[in-house]
């Protein structure tokens, strides 16, 4: 990188990208450690879509990786999950959901199995994600139209998948989604209109009137609006791809709003967002430090921002990130990367890689991770997840 990004106090080097993984090694589909209880959930448990190879052909699967014990299941499935969500009425039935695809399941993890499967109305594709009601009723699935690519929220009955409600996500090829505990539900629409007419943007729902609650547009119209948090003190981050997502070549981005401020993104150190070339996919956030982590696959980046000060706090070279999360005790991140997938930590008091926490192969190859040990301790009373 040039003097001037060196100025700037930011780091783009990573030990000339990875290191030889060679510690906390996975094994097996059910390796090791089976004497001890898998899902203890005061242990970090993660779910991330992935694959593997099964008698010379790819096989996609759920994998279930419990991090401290270094151990794994690998659930096969018919398609690659991209969103996964917790069932908040029994935290061993998740849904999977298919990005750009016609396919969802719920899977067992106690069976580890897949136990339903559902498939879109015709003309109909998920959009990858879905959220439950907080009474864990309802399941609200994100779903566009294959031809207008007008996008659609289609409610259904979590134990029978029978339709309750349909609403338009009032903008095109929407994709991630989050329902709060006031069943308002944000949804992201990346499209825009040749006309110009629908433009990328986040709307909030209400789904009890069905009426606009919020549309929140970026301060740019080069980027779309991808995946996004809002956090519990209602700052949000958002992570976009250039509208024109067939150049590889052009910058992604990064955009935040703080409480009651307008949404803006990110444009220094210009060294670095030009190098943020491709997608700007999962996002994970510290909100004890207000410090939000972005994964940027085509670029081989990892990213932090303050979200308190709106500016880049450090900047990885990470070959292939994708998925992000936090361990329970709230003192890593973890990032998911590289073509042969591994994992690794991350610490949240100063942002330095923790190389002796390398776990390899995971197989866990999908754009999302999920702890489900952490999201227990959020949607359950302690009843339920104990």
């Amino acid at each position: 990188m040039t003097n001037g990004h060196r100025k700037l106090n930011h780091t783009l080097s990573r030990r000339s990208f990875l290191k030889l993984l060679s510690i906390g090694l996975l094994g097996g589909h059910a390796a090791a450690c089976s004497h001890k209880k898998f899902f203890n959930p005061d242990e970090d448990i993660v779910l991330s879509g992935g694959n593997f190879t099964k008698s010379v052909k790819p096989q996609n699967a759920l994998v279930v990786i419990n991090l401290l014990q270094k151990d794994k299941k690998v659930i096969e499935t018919g398609f690659l999950p991209h969103g996964i969500c917790i069932n908040p009425n029994n935290k061993y039935s998740v849904f999977c959901v298919e990005k750009n695809g016609i396919n969802a399941c719920v899977i067992d993890l106690q069976t580890q199995g897949v136990i339903r499967t559902l498939q879109t109305e015709q003309n109909k594709l998920f959009s990858g994600h879905a959220s439950f009601s907080a009474d864990g009723k309802k399941l609200a699935c994100i779903e566009k139209d294959k031809g207008n690519h007008q996008g659609s929220i289609t409610i259904r009955h979590t134990d029978t998948f029978e339709i309750i409600q349909q609403l338009p996500t009032l903008g095109l090829s929407p994709h991630d989604c989050q329902l709060d505990t006031d069943n308002i539900l944000t949804i992201s629409n990346t499209g825009k209109s040749e006309s110009g007419f629908h433009q990328p943007s986040l709307v909030r729902i209400n789904l009890d009137t069905g009426k606009l609650i919020e549309r929140i547009k970026l301060d740019t119209a080069d980027l779309n609006c991808g995946h996004f948090i809002t956090t519990k003190n209602n700052a949000m981050v958002i992570a976009s791809a250039a509208v024109n997502d067939k150049d590889k070549t052009l910058p992604g981005g990064v955009s935040i709003r703080k409480k009651n401020e307008n949404m803006t993104t990110m444009t220094e150190p210009a060294e670095v967002i030009k190098h943020m070339t491709g997608e700007a996919l999962s996002i994970t956030v510290d909100e004890q430090r207000s410090v939000a982590a972005i994964t940027h696959p085509e670029a081989n980046l990892l990213t932090f921002w303050s979200i308190k000060d709106k500016k880049l706090m450090k900047v990885y070279a990470f070959e292939n990130p994708r998925g992000l999360s936090q361990t329970l005790d709230k003192k890593y991140f973890i990032v998911s990367y590289g073509n042969n997938a591994a994992m690794e930590y991350i610490s949240t008091n100063d942002l330095s890689p923790q190389t002796d926490s390398i776990v390899q192969p995971t197989h866990a190859s999908g754009e999302h991770i999920l702890n489900w040990s952490k999201t227990l301790h959020e949607i359950m009373p302690e009843r339920i997840y104990d």
